[in-house]
């Protein structure tokens, strides 16, 4: 833990740093990893904490900041590290920013499990535009000088989401494609066809990782979670009966996760 800071920083040992928001129940996390010639950072969270001086301990190489996918709670302080890149699918969320009338109930009482930061006030806090350096397509290579990400396409939850797979280590960085809790593939823009593929594709994946680092909740996970994650949908693709609806949304639940979808789904 940083203190009585925001963040709850955490490094592992292959030289991945998890940047924790252990106060607000979307418990996000967001990614540094040190290279020899930049850093690379993986989504900036809700934007309450001061992210900037959170990352400046901990490196003083040039950040690059890259958007795992373009949804509030993964780009609330783009704008302190802005250009980003980010898939061309969601390419235009940063640049929005995200209001005062959008955020406000999300950083309302019942969402937070610590105090807010001096100077974060509900009534006026928004996230701020950021503008994109890179629009990515996947296939693209990330080069830190010494270690090297391929840019994976990982759509489902959103569009644009995309997932960082270093080879020589084993390293997944998955954003929200697949973490401990409730997947949401209901959402506007989530597509279950494509959360399908996404994660038959990192299951095919798996034997080549040793640690799977998500946007959400425990972290890191084994790479046996990403097989458990595609047999769970494969059993929902071939008419397993959801165990709860409520207010439109299908649920499905298994050992470590659920899986939300929109009622009616099949037949969309």
């Amino acid at each position: 833990m940083t203190g009585d800071s925001w963040f709850e920083i955490r490094e592992f040992e292959d030289g991945v740093v998890g940047i924790g928001e252990p106060g607000h129940t979307e418990d996000v996390k967001s990614y540094l990893v040190r290279g020899r010639d930049r850093a690379l950072l993986v989504d900036t969270g809700t934007g309450i904490g001061d992210l900037r001086t959170a990352v400046e301990s901990l490196t003083e190489s040039p950040v690059l900041l890259v958007n795992s996918h373009g949804h509030w709670d993964h780009i609330g302080s783009d704008w302190q590290f802005a250009p980003v890149w980010i898939h061309q699918a969601e390419a235009d969320r940063p640049p929005a920013g995200v209001p005062n009338a959008r955020m406000r109930g999300r950083i309302s009482p019942e969402h937070l499990l610590r105090p807010l930061p001096v100077g974060v006030d509900p009534e006026t806090f928004a996230i701020p535009p950021a503008a994109v350096g890179r629009v990515l397509t996947g296939g693209e290579v990330i080069d830190l000088g010494d270690r090297e990400f391929l840019v994976v396409h990982t759509p489902g939850h959103s569009p644009g989401g995309i997932s960082l797979i270093e080879e020589k280590t084993g390293v997944a960085i998955v954003g929200d494609a697949l973490y401990a809790g409730p997947l949401y593939g209901h959402l506007d823009g989530s597509d279950p066809g494509d959360y399908r593929e996404t994660l038959r594709r990192l299951a095919e994946l798996s034997l080549h990782l040793r640690a799977v680092y998500p946007g959400h909740n425990t972290y890191p996970l084994d790479s046996g979670f990403l097989v458990e994650a595609h047999r769970g949908m494969e059993e929902v693709w071939s008419g397993r009966t959801p165990d709860r609806v409520s207010d439109g949304v299908e649920e499905y639940r298994f050992r470590r996760h659920s899986l939300l979808l929109r009622e009616g789904w099949r037949g969309r």
